[in-house]
């Protein structure tokens, strides 16, 4: 069972990983073709429907891959098992609400059809 839950584990990171780097290929390639970059053109970006998206997507899995590595490194480190569930409870927090707050903060500056 053990081996399993390693699996899922290790398949979620890198599929995490996998996300991560296509969208910051994706980020690349549009800096690359088109006019020069600058604040207009970042913020029409990421006020635009589809970039609020894709700028959630990619916190949440940058937020899911570190939870996996992180999560591994307490679970290989900290031995006392009194002090590892607060911990995780803690680092699960802060990815989470680092989550919540960039999802927030994308849905309250969006402009629809700009």
């Amino acid at each position: 069972m053990r081996l399993f839950h390693g699996q899922r584990a290790w398949v979620l990171q890198r599929l995490t990983a996998l996300v991560v780097l296509l969208l910051l290929a994706l980020t690349a390639a549009t800096l690359l073709i088109g006019p020069a970059p600058s604040y207009e053109r970042w913020h029409a970006l990421a006020t635009s429907a589809p970039g609020a998206v894709l700028i959630v997507i990619f916190f949440a899995a940058l937020c899911g891959h570190a939870w996996v590595g992180v999560r591994d490194i307490v679970l290989d480190y900290i031995q006392p098992t009194a002090l590892r569930l607060p911990l995780l409870a803690l680092i699960a927090f802060i990815l989470i609400a680092i989550t919540l707050r960039v999802t927030l903060t994308m849905a309250t500056h969006f402009t629809v059809g700009a």
